[in-house]
């Protein structure tokens, strides 16, 4: 099965399957082309990344944690990347899938693995820039100088795109753990408690619209965060879990709900 929308470049279309193969199809006939099999992995987030395209080189991620540059016309392996921590502190994080869709800009790759890598790799050569110990299911966000990446707790990391060096974190649900922690202390429990204990929502991948980032939650709840400061200027509760990233187009924000509701905001 195919859980993942393709990628249609150059008259070919890319789509990798659930059980971790890139499959290729001539976009007008629908003729199958050449294919890649990725390491074969029990434990996977339900889901599968597109894969990103540049030139004559596409890059897919698979559920086993590789990252994997090929040569389009006929998937000749260019390169292979692991992102996946050596040590591991929970079953969760044995989960090596890399659900997010790869971004190539200005002949890097960027991706975000599940076991707790975020990782900026040379295009042409597959050498690591640098390595961040961030642990994601969302497609990062490049732009000019910086790339922006949320992680599963709800924090959005502004990066330096050259150095990986952090230019600030915000932490969407801070809110929610306050709040949390008011009630706890009310019980005579703990701060730490509250911070264990608190429900924190999905964030779905961020899109830069207007010098503000754009993401929305499970719960429903869309935030507008500026892109300099991280400081979160406006939030919208559309009554709808929002699993998937919106989109931006003619002066207009798009969202699928997972209620299959499209709702457009301006």
């Amino acid at each position: 099965p195919i859980h993942a929308a393709p990628t249609v470049v150059g008259g070919r279309m890319f789509v990798v399957a659930i059980d971790n193969t890139l499959l290729t199809f001539d976009a007008a006939t629908g003729a199958e082309g050449w294919t890649y099999q990725a390491l074969a992995e029990s434990a996977r987030i339900l889901g599968a990344s597109s894969p990103a395209v540049s030139g004559d080189t596409v890059v897919a991620s698979f559920g086993s944690g590789e990252l994997v540059a090929l040569r389009a016309a006929n998937g000749n392996d260019l390169w292979n990347e692991a992102l996946s921590r050596a040590s591991r502190t929970n079953a969760l994080s044995e989960i090596r899938d890399i659900p997010g869709r790869p971004v190539v800009y200005q002949g890097d790759v960027f991706a975000v693995s599940h076991s707790g890598v975020f990782a900026a790799t040379d295009l042409r050569t597959g050498q690591p820039r640098w390595t961040l110990p961030i642990t994601g299911i969302t497609t990062p966000w490049a732009a000019g100088d910086v790339v922006y990446v949320v992680d599963k707790a709800g924090k959005i990391y502004c990066v330096a795109r050259e150095s990986g060096q952090v230019y600030w974190i915000r932490d969407l649900n801070v809110d929610r753990v306050k709040k949390k922690a008011a009630w706890y202390n009310g019980l005579g429990k703990s701060k730490a408690d509250a911070k264990k204990n608190v429900v924190r929502p999905l964030w779905t991948s961020p899109i830069l619209a207007n010098g503000r980032l754009v993401l929305g939650a499970d719960t429903g709840e869309v935030v507008a965060v500026n892109a300099k400061t991280g400081v979160v200027e406006k939030s919208v509760q559309l009554g709808s879990p929002l699993l998937i990233g919106p989109i931006a187009l003619n002066g207009a924000l798009y969202f699928a709900t997972d209620g299959a509701q499209l709702i457009a905001l301006r």
